[in-house]
């Protein structure tokens, strides 16, 4: 009676567990390469203005494995392409850009004092460009997350995945575990990716017991063996951000990650 009381109390653990802590991450088979897998960050900024539609047609000329890129939402509910939420490095005042409208925000030049010999450049929709992305290319889209619960960028996030039929394509990351288990709850079949900086608010790797990713996107300088170690056994595969220098692209190779998020994709050769 005990033995069979021990048993039983092993089998509701294990089925906790499974059920609560332990998941199965899903790996779109794009990913699934011996290869260093190479994203073009924000494009190709080493190149172009970050995050503009040149930017990513840069990305794509140099035959880069897939492009990353962040989105805000606007205050019509339109989903673009930059980094800040305000637009303070290109205009110089802290305009929030959930408090602009898309038609508004056509007005601002996203060239940045680095590139201001180009032409006028616009702030993109996502949906520009993915209009634009190849067939065989990996985008990887960052929620930009202001507040701890949702600001409505998840719907039409998962909306668009489904729109350009880019479920086997398309990773959704964020440092907040809140938004990567709302896109979950939206649709399990997203992929996901947990992003991590030990500066962040979510400041622990152990956050992904909330988030249950697919994917593990860290800072490549705070990155350590043991913690490779500890991501590894819960089956996760791990990128590494933002890889700009040869002594970055070492640290990866020896730690054995699965690709990086880089300015300067010409580093890799």
């Amino acid at each position: 009676m005990v033995y069979t009381s021990i048993i039983g109390g092993i089998l509701i653990l294990y089925y906790l567990y499974n059920k609560f802590v332990r998941w199965m991450p899903k790996i779109p088979a794009m990913l699934n390469t011996d290869i260093l897998f190479i994203y073009g960050h924000r494009g190709v900024p080493s190149q172009a203005p970050e995050n503009t539609l040149y930017s990513f047609k840069k990305a794509i000329e140099l035959n880069v494995d897939g492009i990353e890129l962040d989105v805000q939402i606007t205050k019509d509910n339109i989903l673009v392409v930059h980094h800040d939420p305000h637009l303070e490095r290109l205009t110089g005042k802290q305009t929030f850009i959930s408090t602009l409208t898309y038609k508004e925000l056509l007005a601002v030049d996203a060239r940045s004092i680095d590139f201001g010999s180009l032409e006028f450049q616009r702030i993109p929709k996502l949906e520009d460009v993915l209009d634009i992305l190849p067939e065989n290319m990996v985008i990887n889209i960052e929620i930009k997350s202001q507040q701890l619960f949702s600001e409505g960028m998840e719907q039409p996030l998962v909306d668009s995945i489904i729109k350009y039929n880019l479920l086997n394509r398309a990773i959704v990351s964020s440092f907040n575990p809140l938004r990567i288990r709302k896109i979950k709850s939206l649709n399990s079949k997203i992929t996901t990716a947990q992003l991590w900086d030990d500066e962040e608010e979510f400041s622990s790797i152990r956050w992904v017991y909330i988030s249950r990713p697919d994917l593990f996107h860290g800072n490549i300088d705070q990155f350590n063996e043991n913690m490779i170690s500890e991501l590894n056994s819960l089956g996760l595969q791990i990128y590494a951000y933002t890889v700009n220098s040869k002594e970055q692209l070492a640290k990866v190779k020896r730690l054995n990650l699965h690709g990086i998020f880089t300015d300067n994709p010409n580093i890799c050769k």
